[in-house]
């Protein structure tokens, strides 16, 4: 079985569960158990144990109760499908605008955008009615003549939907939906509660439509809508005064923020269940001939393959190359040699994948901002192709068939002279780097790792299979630095003037300039002057050189 087929059946899937069962225990089965316990001891004045929890069982079991329950665990499964079909590694960045409408219009966007903005709905009509006792649940149909009932269900839901759409916003098109391993990974508990801050609650306010000046444009929309449909059907903008009530709106708000704390805490718990660190063996006991098996679970397949169990795994390279002494029995197995034969497969499943992520990502920077530094391809020598001719074997001229996507990119590129096409064809500033630095989380971890494996090897390594790879793990660092430090800064900096925090991508663009320039002062430092003896460039040599004399900074 592969690696990534392993990971989706026996990790993911059980990550999912507790997830969902998590959730389902926080938001749904607790709100009811404090609620009913409040309505029993507070209201009603009952402080009989015996009452107490009979009427607990009862809420979960009574058919009308039940419905309670299953409404919202409904909806819930119907969140976490989302997320789970729809998270992400790296963030998302968008060319140009017309790739940015095409994202909001894709049916798969408008789909799963649909089913959130359902859920928040029925959501906010579960918890409040599960607050206060007169207020009628979904399933239970108003009173004949209560128009007041209906007009609070309407109201709600459409918070809720208001709710909802804002939420999916923020996951499809503002990078919500990006996960990421903790730097510091305390018990969940504790992660859970940090997400419950106030400042914290304050950002999901403000973030997913909860916040006054929201809320207001909420209900006036709302009541523009409604006034606008009744006087369609014959009716008056009179009866839609009842809104207007001082306790409904308090009851409406407080929905809205509890809502909106809701979704925030089910965000942050599915991320600190679906990133939790996994520990992948450098090697097992049934390893006997590692080439000969290429799906085994092992870190120099997972480091090959790609998403989140890539990620995953270069955390944990990351992790095991750290100075810590907990992780001195697993970093000694990268030393090892195999008995018999004498080969360093261990170290080399870990530094092949980790160069070829980082050779890659520097190629692309390269191909991308200086072209004219990669290698030329040499032109097909006339006779050796296979190139027409006629009778007497003169090569005929024919002119190259154009594919068709070609052609369409052709035509595309011609619109944009148009003022109107080019607003939406043309590539928006720097969006082509940024795109590449979104995906540097794993290359930034590579190098860290690298860096501190290269550095234990001077003490920890008994028969020197590092020493062979120093010089390419030195060459491939300087050349990505010189690459990342010849991009010009002025179209990566923040605009001058704004409040806003850096996007993530320029956030690991910085991140990516300090980790080189760690990893090449910790080699550099441990190794001394013999560094410069390696068989490296005479550009690799210079970088050096600065770097033993602390010129970098």
């Amino acid at each position: 079985m592969k690696p990534e087929e392993l990971f989706s059946k026996e990790v993911l899937l059980w990550r999912y569960v507790r997830a969902l069962a998590c959730l389902l225990l926080l938001q749904v089965v607790a709100p009811m158990a404090v609620c009913n316990l409040y309505h029993t001891v507070v209201a009603q004045g009952v402080w009989n144990p015996v009452t107490i929890v009979s009427n607990l069982v009862t809420s979960c079991i009574y058919p009308t109760k039940l419905m309670r329950l299953v409404v919202p665990a409904v909806c819930f499964v119907l969140l976490a499908r989302v997320h789970i079909k729809s998270y992400a590694v790296s963030a998302w960045v968008p060319l140009n605008r017309w790739e940015k409408w095409r994202r909001i219009l894709s049916l798969t966007v408008l789909f799963r955008s649909g089913l959130i903005m359902i859920a928040c709905a029925l959501l906010a009509n579960f918890y409040t009615s599960l607050a206060h006792p007169d207020f009628p649940f979904f399933l239970r149909a108003c009173m004949p003549g209560d128009i007041m009932c209906l007009k609070r269900k309407t109201l709600i839901m459409f918070m809720g939907v208001y709710m909802g759409y804002h939420y999916s916003y923020k996951y499809f098109m503002a990078n919500g939906n990006v996960v990421t391993p903790a730097p510091a990974h305390p018990r969940k508990l504790q992660l859970i509660k940090a997400s419950l801050s106030l400042q914290n609650l304050r950002d999901a306010c403000n973030t997913y439509g909860a916040s006054k000046l929201s809320f207001l444009f909420a209900i006036c929309f709302y009541m523009a809508v409604a006034i606008a449909i009744s006087l369609m059907y014959g009716g008056t903008w009179q009866e839609w005064l009842v809104i207007f009530d001082l306790s409904l709106m308090m009851m409406t708000m407080l929905a809205t923020v509890l809502l909106a704390i809701s979704l925030a805490l089910f965000s942050q718990v599915f991320h600190i269940f679906i990133t939790e660190p996994v520990e992948i063996p450098v090697a097992t006991e049934e390893d006997s001939n590692p080439e000969a098996d290429g799906c085994s679970w092992r870190l120099c397949h997972a480091l090959s393959s790609s998403g989140l169990l890539q990620l995953l795994a270069f955390y944990d390279l990351k992790s095991l190359a750290a100075s810590d002494p907990r992780n001195f029995a697993r970093r000694s197995q990268v030393f090892t040699i195999s008995q018999p034969g004498g080969h360093p497969r261990n170290w080399l499943g870990i530094v092949n994948p980790s160069l070829n992520l980082i050779r890659k990502f520097c190629e692309r920077l390269r191909k991308h901002n200086c072209p004219e530094s990669l290698p030329k391809v040499s032109p097909v020598p006339a006779g050796t192709g296979f190139a027409p001719t006629d009778v007497n074997k003169n090569e005929v001229a024919k002119l190259p068939q154009v594919p068709l996507k070609e052609r369409l990119i052709n035509v595309i590129m011609g619109l944009k002279r148009f003022p109107i096409f080019g607003y939406f064809l043309s590539d928006l500033p720097d969006s082509t780097n940024r795109s590449i630095f979104a995906e540097g989380l794993p290359v930034i971890w590579a190098i860290q790792a690298l860096g501190d494996l290269t550095a234990a090897s001077f003490t920890e390594d008994k028969y020197g299979v590092v020493q062979r790879n120093i010089p390419d793990i030195l060459m491939a660092f300087t050349q990505l630095q010189k690459v990342v430090d010849g991009l010009g800064r002025v179209t990566l900096a923040r605009r001058a003037g704004t409040g806003e925090s850096l996007p993530a991508e320029l956030q690991l663009r910085k991140a990516l300039r300090f980790s080189l320039r760690s990893a090449l002062y910790t080699i550099t430092t441990t190794f001394g002057h013999t560094v410069l003896e390696m068989q490296v460039s005479c550009e690799c040599q210079n970088k050096l050189l600065s770097y033993l004399e602390f010129k970098e900074g």
